[in-house]
């Protein structure tokens, strides 16, 4: 069973091995056929994460505006939170930071302040989250970077005497810590963009994941009475395949029946994670199960304001009346 990552669409290294110790692969949306990052492509490569693009079409022009605004961003001198500052949740929207001759080309090419529709929902939503994993990539790579001048820090420190640490040794750690956290930025946006794109997607999935608490708690918030299905804890993360392999096909068992059977007991053995006590680093799993809901309305619970803008095309009840939930936390 592949949950989908949620609401990100982009993941690093770290969170793919915390997320796929509990799945044999997650899928990850993309917002268009943008140049997906060099780690995602060896994160596929490896059947870790499964790309799907839900929403295609105005690929040139997403490019486009995309590339206008990083040439913009960098002559500006702007970066970090001015790309996701740069599109509301709905329509193209610029503030007092951006060049007027930038967001009239934008708009220009968003085609004018034209009658709200389906198509522009849905563009606009690709375009943040466009900005938005643009944002994240780049955040995770001056992380990386950080911790690298850290361990280099630290040896550096390790070789020095007694009175050179009185000189220096104030100036480390805090300084180096990464102020970087997607999890607790934009994550309204960022669901109700994502959830845009979930409603179109063919696949109609009605089992989703995520690591961001704060995305966990806003959806549990938007859908009322979800019971909790599994907690599991001390599941080990880089443990050999052989090991989890058998695991990860019971849990995979118990979110079909959770999905398909009102009256599923979960089983008791799904506890019970051979040489979890050997790893070094263990994470936990919790689900939650939404029942009697359609897969449609779960997801405009989520965009709730805009209900009279995205309609029911009438087929999105085939997936039945189960919603999961999961939270993977470190």
């Amino acid at each position: 069973m592949k949950p989908l990552y949620f609401p990100f669409t982009y993941i690093n290294d770290a969170k793919a091995a915390e997320l796929c110790a509990c799945f044999k692969q997650i899928t990850v949306y993309q917002p268009g056929f943008l140049n997906l990052p060099e780690n995602m492509q060896t994160l596929s490569q490896k059947g870790l994460i499964d790309i799907r693009i839900p929403v295609s079409g105005d690929e040139a022009k997403l490019k486009a505006i995309l590339s206008e605004y990083k040439t913009w961003a960098k002559l500006h001198q702007k970066s970090d939170t001015a790309f996701l500052n740069a599109v509301e949740e709905k329509i193209p929207y610029f503030d007092e930071t951006f060049s007027s001759e930038l967001a009239s080309q934008i708009k220009k090419n968003m085609g004018g302040n034209q009658p709200k529709s389906k198509t522009d929902f849905l563009f606009n939503s690709r375009l943040f989250l466009g900005l938005a994993q643009e944002y994240d990539e780049q955040q995770d790579g001056l992380t990386r970077d950080m911790i690298s001048v850290g361990e280099m820090e630290k040896k550096l420190l390790s070789e020095l005497t007694n009175e050179d640490e009185m000189l220096f040794g104030n100036n480390s750690d805090d300084a180096l810590k990464a102020g970087y956290d997607p999890e607790k930025y934009k994550i309204k946006e960022r669901l109700e963009a994502w959830a845009h794109l979930a409603l179109d997607d063919k696949e109609k999935p009605n089992f989703f994941i995520t690591d961001s608490k704060d995305a966990f708690d806003f959806i549990i918030e938007t859908n009322l009475n979800p019971e909790i299905a599994l907690d599991l804890h001390s599941i080990p993360v880089c443990l050999a395949p052989d090991i989890m392999d058998s695991w990860q096909i019971m849990l995979a068992k118990q979110i079909e029946g959770l999905l398909s059977d009102k009256n599923f007991k979960v089983s008791k053995d799904i506890k019970n994670v051979l040489g979890a006590n050997k790893s070094e680093r263990n994470i936990s799993l919790r689900i939650l199960r939404i029942s009697n809901i359609s897969r449609y309305e779960f997801l405009q619970n989520i965009l709730a304001k805009d209900n009279d803008i995205r309609q029911n095309n009438g087929k999105d009840d085939e997936t039945g009346n189960y919603i999961l939930i999961g939270i993977v936390e470190g």
